[in-house]
């Protein structure tokens, strides 16, 4: 007689969170974004990995779309970067040069921008002590105080002519602090700022605008607009109606366990969380590690079936657990909660942060789903049949 139990037939499913990135929709957010800034180049902001979802995928992705210039934070972003998309692209290294950077910088030939005059003088020794050095971006301050020249030192750069000369500027930019509202009276003082800091320096093409500052219209877009968030569909200013992105990520987490709990029954650490009738509680494979806040303990929602359910109990590391009890369709191991999408904004407010954040801190160990139109489907709008590619 077998001794060989059988098992309910279980539906295949990993144990490890999905992020999906819509590369057709990434291509539709930058399309729909030169269309309002015209002449103006796109320089596209790629930096922390492409705001978690993907440098090098997302990347190619705009450069088929015919983006030609990149923005990263570090060297080593760079280099990624350069190894990712080939040679004719011009990637930007927006902390600007170092020692130690040194050969990545000069080997990939990555362009660094020039934030202060120490970081000037370097970079100008640098480049006359090599054949072909790569061109830079010189970057004013003007009212972030953040990185940046100030206006005395750009009249200072502005009478070096050697130095301008071992630099050899291909574009002169600023960065807008308060963009996300077009009323606030910063943004018409930072662009007299940067006209007139601009003004000390050799004629040279010039950059303002990040995603918000693209809605601010054309006084503010120069020869260039640096969008970053905008590419990946999050809202960038107080009028979202205004807006043409659309999200471009989802984090799909697997549902691992059901179970009921009774009323007056606790919910993970802390027990912060105590049953106030019998309840259905999915428990999903994705937690802090992955990018769901721990704000959104007791306070959060996700989507079941396009519907809107609670977070309850404390977000742990790896697990968070959903009350799906109200849930009208089944509930079953293997099916996925869905995070961010079109939800990311509210998933922000509930979370107490920006949208920013909820994208970068998506963690490393999801499993990457990128979708792009199929060949024959070039050209049409996202929504048609898509490949997938996934690692």
């Amino acid at each position: 007689m077998s001794n060989n139990k059988s098992f309910s037939h279980q539906p295949s499913y990993s144990t490890r969170p999905t992020l999906r990135v819509d590369l057709a929709q990434i291509r539709a957010n930058y399309d729909a974004l030169k269309n309002k800034v015209g002449a103006a180049k796109i320089g596209a902001s790629v930096k922390a990995d492409a705001y978690g979802l993907g440098a090098v995928p997302v990347a190619k992705a705009l450069y088929g779309a015919g983006c030609r210039i990149f923005f990263v934070a570090t060297a080593g972003e760079g280099k990624l970067l350069r190894d990712g998309v080939g040679p004719n692209a011009a990637i930007y290294i927006l902390n600007g040069p170092a020692p130690r950077d040194k050969g990545v910088l000069l080997g990939a030939k990555l362009k660094p921008v020039i934030n202060s005059m120490e970081q000037a003088r370097f970079w100008g020794e640098v480049a006359e002590s090599v054949n072909e050095p790569p061109y830079t971006a010189i970057h004013i301050d003007t009212g972030m105080n953040r990185l940046g020249l100030s206006h005395e030192d750009a009249v200072e750069l502005g009478r070096d002519k050697r130095l301008w000369k071992a630099l050899n500027p291909e574009w002169v930019m600023s960065h807008l602090a308060c963009a996300s509202d077009a009323a606030h009276p910063m943004n018409k003082t930072q662009l007299q700022k940067f006209r007139k800091a601009a003004a000390q320096l050799p004629l040279t093409p010039l950059s303002l605008a990040n995603t918000a500052g693209i809605y601010l219209g054309k006084p503010y877009h120069f020869q260039m607009v640096r969008p970053g968030i905008g590419l990946y569909g999050g809202v960038a200013t107080n009028k979202p109606g205004q807006e043409v992105s659309t999200p471009v990520a989802t984090l799909l987490a697997p549902i691992l366990q059901v179970r009921w709990v009774k009323a007056g029954e606790t919910l993970g650490y802390n027990a912060t969380f105590t049953a106030p009738r019998d309840m259905r509680i999915a428990i999903v494979g994705a937690g802090y590690a992955d990018g769901i806040p721990v704000n959104e303990s007791n306070r959060g929602t996700a989507i079941l079936h396009d519907e809107e359910v609670p977070i309850v109990g404390r977000v742990s590391m790896d697990l968070t657990m959903i009350d799906a009890t109200n849930a009208n369709l089944a509930v079953e191991v293997g099916g996925v909660v869905i995070f961010r999408g079109k939800h990311l904004e509210a998933e922000a407010k509930s979370a107490g942060t920006i949208n920013y954040e909820l994208l970068v801190r998506m963690g490393q160990r999801c499993r990457r789903d990128y979708w792009k139109p199929k060949k024959t489907d070039e050209g049409k709008k996202p929504g048609k049949p898509m490949e997938r590619f996934t690692n």
